[in-house]
């Protein structure tokens, strides 16, 4: 072999180890992770658990504790009374569902508030990284993760929105309570 078909195969070689190389780089460019999908999203799955799915779980978690912090500060601000003061303990009853229903419902709303502003703070970071991604796939991760942290705080707010139309209905079952005990004590015929 002459030096001129050495030098040929050399070239060739060269040409087709930089094509190998810019295939595999295309390559990772679709296939490859690059950590986007878990950014933030421990501390996401965190705050979403604080506030459960139904107001059952709510109220469950309210008689084991888990807003007691919460819920001493907020009793301190109602001042509420014990249910054993009242007369009528049917009275007394509602009164207590009452203020535990308001004490849940604000527990709530603050964890509530403090699960979205982890997604918030969580979709600020994410969207410092935009001007640094790799490439297609990259940004593609990046997107999905934020897409991702915005559905997470819809349900926060949805969440909220339950909340409160649980304590709008507490209320509305307080005056129907109401209601029924004028009635019965008002309207019973005499014998």
């Amino acid at each position: 072999m002459d030096a001129a078909s050495v030098l040929q195969l050399q070239q060739s070689y060269s040409m087709l180890k930089q094509q190998a190389d810019q295939l595999k780089s295309q390559y990772d460019a679709v296939t490859r992770s690059y950590g986007r999908g878990a950014s933030g999203l421990s501390d996401s799955i965190d705050a979403s658990s604080i506030v459960p799915g139904s107001w059952q779980d709510v109220v469950s978690q309210q008689k084991s504790g888990v807003y007691g912090g919460r819920q001493a500060a907020y009793e301190k601000v109602m001042n509420t009374m014990s249910p054993d003061s009242f007369q009528d303990k049917a009275q007394g009853s509602n009164y207590k569902m009452s203020t535990d229903s308001v004490r849940a419902t604000m527990a709530g709303g603050e964890s509530l508030y403090d699960e979205a502003q982890t997604h918030l703070q969580n979709f600020q970071s994410l969207a410092h990284q935009v001007d640094s991604t790799a490439n297609v796939k990259d940004a593609a991760d990046l997107q999905n993760r934020m897409t991702g942290e915005l559905g997470m705080a819809q349900a926060a707010q949805t969440k909220l929105q339950a909340l409160n139309a649980n304590l709008v209905a507490n209320q509305v079952n307080e005056s129907n309570q109401a209601t029924a005990a004028r009635t019965k004590f008002f309207d019973t015929p005499s014998k």
